[in-house]
């Protein structure tokens, strides 16, 4: 005996499927009408907790070491998540999905032998589902969803729908990041072939006139009123020369504003041993977490500022650099074997250099501490959080 399905089942299935479909279209237009990674991100992870009608949705994106680099996230509230201890690393569960090329679907996550459990203040989550992101071989980052909302685990079709919304989102991030190389490669051209036409042919140019001008000079005799008015002319067209070649450097300067800090750094470094002539050890990890660009450029300010210090006042030999996370925090530690000082100095009206560092860490809602005596090196630990 069949039972027929009554029109109230009939109705909600109906709605069901459209607002499925309607996800899945908007999904499709994330694919072409924004190409921006971190909106895309956060448009895929949004219309998945939609589409399975989850409580909680993320994302996360992997380091090649099988860590995560990147997780967001869909649901939590974010006073809590400004509670939360600190991001996933990517282990336990996330890191079997991580390891997986199929979607993992579990109803309680806590019985699982692979769960590591939450850290401290971390939503309580039961059921979970976990898809892979992969597109050509090459895994791009992996969805999870937990505790549907009407307290049922997650079905079949819940897995179909996300599996699908995976094949969308593979496609985003790949037009997102192509997008982004591309504008990257394109910007980095068209500073070249400017900074080439600048030097090989502004220079050129204006060097050219300066050597007419000592030509002339030598052809005509000159009252010392005409010879003061002529080195005022030659020092405009040596002040333009500079002028042009700053703008080079800044041309130089801004391709490399997209670099990572571990690349900034291995920057700074390279020019403060051509300068300062005193060896520079860096220690930084291949796979530090992401750093957004106010934190890179003042984090790049404090490095430069304390190698400048040591160039000048140190008297040092070797100067190490040091990279870390802890816990939730960028810790950089600069540290020489110099002949030191004394850390008052930072209270002294004066010390604009110190003064600075430590606001610049203040600002990103961090410390400077200082560590120094006489003969003893100095040591500079700045710790901020990667979430202020």
């Amino acid at each position: 005996m069949t039972t027929n399905p009554t029109s109230n089942q009939v109705n909600d299935e109906r709605a069901r499927h459209l607002q499925m479909m309607d996800a899945l279209s908007r999904a499709a237009a994330a694919v072409t009408s924004d190409l921006s990674l971190p909106r895309t991100l956060q448009a895929i992870v949004d219309i998945a907790r939609e589409l399975a009608q989850a409580r909680y949705a993320a994302l996360g994106v992997p380091n090649e070491d099988g860590t995560l680099k990147a997780f967001i996230t869909s649901g939590i509230d974010p006073a809590v998540a400004a509670r939360i201890g600190h991001e996933p690393r990517g282990r336990g569960l996330l890191g079997a999905i991580l390891e997986s090329d199929k979607p993992i679907r579990l109803d309680n996550l806590r019985e699982d032998p692979r769960s590591v459990g939450f850290c401290e203040n971390h939503p309580e989550m039961t059921r979970l589902l976990g898809v892979p992101i992969i597109s050509r071989g090459e895994r791009l980052g992996n969805l999870y969803l937990t505790d549907p909302l009407d307290g049922a685990p997650f079905s079949e079709d819940d897995e179909r729908m996300i599996v699908l919304l995976a094949n969308h989102a593979a496609i985003a991030i790949e037009n997102a990041r192509l997008s982004e190389q591309l504008q990257q490669l394109a910007q980095s051209r068209e500073r070249d072939r400017i900074g080439m036409e600048l030097h090989d042919g502004v220079i050129q140019s204006v060097y050219a006139v300066g050597m007419k001008l000592e030509i002339l000079r030598g052809q005509f005799p000159m009252t010392p009123e005409q010879e003061q008015q002529y080195q005022g002319i030659i020092e405009d067209l040596n002040q333009i020369i500079e002028d042009i070649r700053l703008y080079i450097r800044n041309l130089r300067t801004a391709r490399d504003e997209q670099a990572t800090f571990g690349q900034r750094l291995d920057n700074l470094a390279r020019h403060f041993k051509d300068f300062a002539r005193v060896d520079v050890v860096l220690d930084v990890p291949s796979s530090l977490r992401t750093l957004n660009e106010k934190q890179r450029h003042s984090l790049s300010q404090i490095a430069r500022e304390a190698l400048s210090n040591v160039a000048r006042h140190a008297e040092a030999t070797q100067v190490r650099v040091k990279v870390r996370e802890v816990g939730n925090n960028f810790v950089m530690t600069i540290s020489d074997d110099g002949k030191g000082f004394d850390p008052e100095k930072l209270e002294n009206p004066n010390s604009f250099g110190l003064r600075n560092m430590d606001q610049r860490a203040r600002r990103l809602g961090g410390k400077l501490v200082i560590e120094s005596a006489a003969g003893q090196g100095t040591t500079i630990t700045v710790q901020i959080p990667f979430r202020p």
